[in-house]
C-alpha cells in the first residue's frame, strides 16, 4: 500500500555519531539559494524534482544493503564486500542531501510510495551467487551508473553554490558506487556461464526500460514548471537543459551501462536498447 513518503532525524547522539562518520554537512552554505523570483510554477517543479531525488536515494539505501547481503551469502572476495560496506552510509548522506534541497526550495512536494517494495529483490531460488551478480547488475551497474551520469552532467551546468556543492559531494560517492560493478564482475564473469550471462542480459534491459526515450511517458504533473524555467533557474536548480537530456540520456545508457557490462560478456539486446534510446552517440 502506498504511504507519504516522510522522513525523520532523531538528533543528539544519532546524530552525533552520524556526522562524525560523515562530516562537513552542516558546512554547506545552507541559506543561500533566493527563490523570492521564481516563477511559482518553476519552484513547485523544483521542490518535487528533489523531493522525488530524496525517494530514490531512499531507495539506493535499501539496494546497497541488499547488495551487502548478497555479496556476503554469496562469499565475494572480502575488499569488495569491505568497499561496498561504506555505500549504505553514503545514501543515508544524499537523502539528506536531498531532502534539504527541497526544503531550500520551499519544502517536500507530497510524493507517496510503498514501502514495502523500495527496491527488486532477487528471487530466493536462485543460488547466493546468482542473486549477488543480480543485485549488484541492478543497484550497481545500472542504477547507480545511471544516475551517476547524469548527476555529473548536472552538475557541469549548475551555477549555484550551494546546488554545486550537494551535487559534488553526491557525484564523488556515486563514482565508486557504479565503479563497484566493474570491480564485482571483474571477479564473478569468469564464474559465470553462458546461460547467467544471458540472464543477467535480460535483466538489464528491464532495469534500462523506465529511463527509455521513446516510450510514452506518464504525464508530469510538473511539467509547466520545468517549461517556464529560465536559463538561470536551470542553473540554480540542478537541471538538465531540455535540448540536451536526450544526448545525456544515451551517453550514460551506452557508454555508462551497455559498454561496461559488455566487456564482461554481458551482452544486452543492442537493438532492443536502440528502440528504447535510438542509436549510440557517435
Amino acid at each position: 500500500m502506498k504511504e507519504l513518503f516522510e522522513l525523520e532525524w532523531m538528533g543528539e547522539a544519532a546524530e552525533h555519531h552520524f556526522r562524525k562518520a560523515r562530516p562537513g554537512i552542516t558546512d554547506l552554505p545552507w541559506g543561500t539559494l533566493a527563490t523570492a523570483d521564481y516563477d511559482p510554477d518553476v519552484l513547485l517543479a523544483a521542490r518535487a524534482t528533489w523531493t522525488r531525488s530524496s525517494l530514490t536515494e531512499y531507495r539506493a539505501i535499501a539496494g546497497f544493503s541488499e547488495v551487502l547481503r548478497a555479496m556476503t551469502e554469496a562469499k565475494v572476495p572480502l575488499d569488495i564486500i569491505g568497499m561496498a560496506s561504506s555505500f549504505v552510509a553514503d545514501e543515508v548522506v544524499h537523502v539528506e542531501l536531498a531532502s534539504r534541497m527541497a526544503m531550500e526550495l520551499g519544502g517536500g512536494t507530497e510524493l507517496r510510495t510503498d514501502l514495502d517494495y523500495l527496491f527488486q529483490h532477487a528471487d530466493p531460488k536462485l543460488t547466493a551467487f546468482e542473486r549477488a551478480n543480480e543485485m549488484v547488475l541492478r543497484v550497481s551497474s545500472v542504477a547507480e551508473a545511471y544516475s551517476g551520469k547524469m548527476a555529473v552532467k548536472a552538475y557541469d551546468a549548475t551555477t549555484h553554490p550551494l546546488t554545486r556543492a550537494v551535487l559534488e559531494r553526491i557525484n564523488a560517492d556515486e563514482s565508486l558506487h557504479y565503479r563497484l560493478g566493474g570491480l564485482y564482475f571483474e571477479w564473478a564473469a569468469e564464474r559465470m556461464s553462458d546461460e547467467e550471462r544471458t540472464r543477467l542480459a535480460g535483466i538489464a534491459l528491464e532495469c534500462l526500460r523506465p529511463y527509455a526515450l521513446t516510450t510514452p511517458k506518464t504525464p508530469d504533473p510538473y511539467a509547466e514548471g520545468r517549461r517556464k524555467a529560465t536559463v538561470a533557474e536551470i542553473g540554480s536548480i540542478g537541471w538538465i537543459e531540455s535540448r540536451y537530456y536526450a544526448t545525456h540520456v544515451r551517453n550514460a545508457v551506452y557508454a555508462g551501462i551497455v559498454g561496461p557490462l559488455a566487456t564482461h560478456g554481458i551482452e544486452v539486446d543492442r537493438v532492443a536498447v536502440e528502440e528504447l534510446f535510438g542509436p549510440a552517440p557517435s
